[in-house]
């Protein structure tokens, strides 16, 4: 993984400022907590830095390239929600593992 960078990153839906110029340099291999209250834009944080939301302004970049525009299938990184997978009647292993055995995946390489 290549390091993560957000500069005066926010998100506005109208009127509404869900994240205000944050900004936030995540070096690669760090392990990096985004800890608050609920609605203090962490998971809007990290939408945007997963590219499922844009950002209204400011500038994202994993390495040294600018990833704002680039869909997130593009940005070779994963995000966990916090509630349940896609399935909760499977164990945490069996919803991350399910898009790589769809993929064709061999069980060796998903172990």
């Amino acid at each position: 993984m290549a390091s993560v960078t957000l500069s005066s990153v926010s998100k506005f839906w109208g009127s509404f400022v869900a994240v205000e110029k944050i900004s936030l340099a995540m070096a690669d291999g760090e392990f990096v907590v985004l800890l608050g209250p609920s609605g203090c834009g962490k998971s809007t944080t990290m939408r945007m830095i997963a590219g499922l939301d844009d950002p209204s302004t400011g500038e994202i970049r994993i390495g040294d390239r600018v990833v704002n525009d680039l869909p997130p299938g593009k940005r070779d990184l994963a995000m966990v929600f916090q509630n349940y997978g896609l399935y909760p009647h499977m164990t945490v292993a069996d919803n991350i593992g399910y898009p790589l055995k769809v993929a064709g995946v061999n069980r060796e390489e998903r172990a």
